[in-house]
């Protein structure tokens, strides 16, 4: 966003595309129509406290105007009336990526290099070794007695994990006795409060990066 604003005041984003169109790597575990719509339903609903704040946060702090097409109130309603059939994807059906029908409608204007690669989210497209990094760093600053301890240390609310842990620590220095504010996805992760089981995702993020590679243009230059 800061180098962004440098050069436009105004930028289009993708917000909303993968909770109206079944975006993300965890459907491809759907088994069927109706749990994929009520999970859109639910995540598209949860927009406004995680994918949103996030944008508006990272482009006002830069005096940067971001505008998101995909929540524009006929294209939603257009959307949510798909069938939600057309919108599996994965071994259900016939091995489609994720938001596949979106892809399709733009694939002869958007290199096929981007259209078709795998969808990553924010935190995944920084790089394939981001969940063994992060992890490592973690761990190396949070040590197991202290994990041990968050109950006792964070009654309310307490982290699941040692990064959710160390989040928690940076959250209480800056916003003390903010506790009641703090909440979290079910179980953890978007994919973790999905009405079917997932298998994709652990609360440190995907299991298998390698799956970010499918589709990519690049993928065999992808070291990092």
């Amino acid at each position: 966003a800061k180098k962004t604003a440098e050069h436009v005041k105004v930028v289009l984003t993708g917000e909303g595309s993968d909770e109206l169109w079944s975006g993300y790597l965890y459907y491809h575990e759907c088994p069927d129509a109706e749990l994929l719509q009520k999970e859109n339903i639910r995540i598209f609903k949860a927009v406004q406290f995680v994918n949103l704040q996030r944008a508006d946060r990272m482009t006002m702090a830069h005096s940067l105007e971001a505008r998101v097409p995909f929540f524009d109130v006929d294209y939603v309603n257009t959307v949510m009336n798909v069938n939600p059939e057309d919108k599996l994807c994965g071994g259900v059906k016939d091995g489609k990526c994720e938001k596949y029908m979106l892809r399709k409608m733009y694939e002869d204007d958007i290199p096929k290099e981007v259209v078709w690669r795998t969808k990553a989210m924010q935190c995944e497209g920084v790089g394939m070794t981001w969940v063994q990094t992060l992890q490592g760093y973690i761990n190396a600053q949070i040590s197991d007695e202290e994990f041990e301890a968050r109950e006792t240390t964070y009654p309310v609310n307490p982290p699941h994990t040692k990064e959710e842990l160390y989040y928690r620590k940076v959250f209480e220095k800056y916003y003390p006795g903010c506790q009641k504010f703090i909440h979290v996805w079910p179980n953890g992760c978007r994919a973790g409060g999905a009405p079917w089981k997932n298998q994709a995702y652990s609360r440190e993020g995907l299991k298998d990066v390698n799956r970010l590679k499918i589709g990519h243009g690049l993928a065999s230059d992808i070291c990092v």
